[in-house]
């Protein structure tokens, strides 16, 4: 039977259109984190106005969403922008769609991605390997990943040592899935000061990603919601994280610790605790999100890969994803052949976070 599809509102989505959604998630693993869920589409439409959803259909059964944040000249983006760690079209794993046809390319030009799970290929979103998410796994228990990972590495385990004595010590305080305005300020504000010493844009500058955090942690919905969670020495604040959560996984999204504890590695520590709590609460994987950190590969099980690029539908799109990649491959010839790559760089941060300054 022949796939239609249909771009709409995010607003005006069904009861029966959030059932669906949801049974097509849970259908496919790769699919389980949050990101991929109704509610945090509902979220980041709430924060930051202007999500669409292409819905695919055969005849009147629903087979596939697709939310984007639709841009200039058709270009759509993931709806979370840069906060979006993962991304992509929700649809059971023996799906395939035709991203070519007309009824797509009529409303959506091209898809710009950073981290769509390797397995979306299939839809067309093939671009390039990207960095990978970290994943711990928590499907047997705590005790069963920590013995995994302690067999694996000697650094692990004086690592794990470290923080296990801090979590012991008498004046250590943690506390998981907490409601505290002042430790979620304080995040923000050392999340600021870490993009600014690292040199990228202050995230947390414009109103929106706050908002988005803030709706995440009040709605509480089962498939995506807020987790804050903090550790206290002493009675002072020493590390604070923010994830996010479904019914199977929690992101690692947000963590930062006050610098004057470096040493005893209240992060890390945090991070052990938290993943020791989630697996009582059922989650099965902890996504410590992108990149090869060390402190990510040594915690992680496994590596789940990803994939980044652009899908061009349209000439535009095509034209613009040409003179992108030729402006990538010459890039470091000559200072006047880099503007070109820094330009498209910039037009895409300023596309994400919807802001100029980005």
């Amino acid at each position: 039977m022949a796939t239609k599809s249909d771009l709409i509102d995010f607003a005006d989505l069904t009861g029966a259109d959030r059932e669906a959604w949801a049974a097509l998630q849970a259908s496919d693993p790769f699919l389980w984190s949050p990101y991929f869920s109704y509610s945090y589409a509902a979220a980041a439409n709430i924060a930051r106005p202007g999500v669409k959803v292409l819905k695919f259909s055969e005849g009147s059964t629903p087979v596939a969403y697709w939310p984007v944040r639709p841009g200039p000249l058709g270009t759509a983006r993931p709806v979370g922008g840069p906060m979006d760690d993962l991304h992509g079209i929700v649809a059971a794993p023996g799906t395939a769609l035709d991203l070519c046809q007309r009824s797509v390319t009529r409303h959506v030009g091209g898809y710009a991605f950073t981290a769509a799970p390797y397995t979306q290929q299939r839809h067309g979103l093939t671009g390039h390997i990207g960095d990978g998410n970290q994943v711990m796994d928590l499907s047997a228990g705590y005790d069963a990943w920590l013995a995994e990972r302690q067999s694996a590495s000697s650094n692990f385990r004086r690592e794990h040592r470290k923080v296990d004595a801090l979590l012991k010590a008498p004046g250590t305080v943690v506390a998981h899935d907490v409601v505290d305005d002042a430790a979620f300020d304080r995040l923000l504000e050392l999340k600021q000061v870490a993009y600014q010493q690292s040199g990228h844009f202050p995230l947390f500058s414009l109103d929106w990603p706050r908002r988005l955090l803030e709706t995440l942690a009040e709605r509480k919905a089962s498939d995506a919601r807020g987790v804050l969670s903090t550790l206290h020495i002493e009675g002072e604040l020493a590390a604070i994280t923010y994830c996010m959560r479904s019914e199977r996984v929690m992101h690692y999204w947000f963590p930062a610790y006050e610098s004057r504890y470096a040493k005893q590695k209240p992060g890390l520590a945090l991070l052990f605790s938290l993943a020791q709590w989630s697996a009582g609460e059922g989650i099965k994987e902890l996504h410590l999100g992108l990149g090869g950190m060390q402190y990510k590969r040594q915690l992680a099980t496994y590596m789940a890969p990803v994939r980044a690029g652009a899908l061009a539908l349209a000439t535009p799109q095509k034209i613009a994803t040409s003179a992108s990649s030729l402006a990538a491959r010459i890039e470091g010839r000559h200072r006047l052949l880099d503007v070109p790559a820094k330009f498209a760089r910039k037009y895409h941060r300023v596309m994400l976070a919807g802001a100029l300054r980005a």
